[in-house]
């Protein structure tokens, strides 16, 4: 192989390793969280649950203080309660902390909204676009 060679396989690689990682990075962007319309839901779900001042109050010893949300996997949904895997919590001054799946039973009255993780068509739509306009660039 000749350097110009080498060089241009360098370069496609370089671009293709771009992609891949601003490709992967947008996907992961476009979901977001939406109030359930459900009245129950289907367990494996990923669900947030904002929870309100009672809660706080009493999942102190649980989670920790000024948890404003609390986001995961959907285990079980009972008349009175959730339990979910927790993978993330967000606090009252917009810092999140993450968990590795510990299941917690919230009750239905320490709960202020029940949220779904849906895909956002706006977000992927505008990480698509970014994309391609990156690797466009880029080549």
């Amino acid at each position: 192989m000749s350097f110009s060679q080498v060089d241009l396989l360098s370069r496609s690689l370089r671009t293709v390793a771009l992609a891949a990682v601003l490709g992967s990075g947008c996907t992961l962007g476009c979901y977001t969280y939406v109030p359930s319309q459900a009245s129950y839901l289907q367990p494996g779900r990923e669900v947030a649950l904002d929870i309100n001042d009672l809660g706080r109050v009493n999942l102190n010893a649980q989670i920790g203080a000024e948890v404003a949300r609390v986001a995961g996997i959907l285990q079980q949904q009972t008349g009175t309660d959730y339990t979910i895997k927790v993978s993330e919590l967000t606090y009252l001054n917009g810092r999140t902390a993450m968990w590795s799946g510990e299941p917690v039973t919230i009750r239905n009255d320490y709960v202020g909204s029940v949220l779904e993780k849906k895909l956002s068509p706006g977000k992927t739509a505008a990480a698509v676009v970014a994309s391609a306009g990156v690797v466009g660039g880029a080549i």
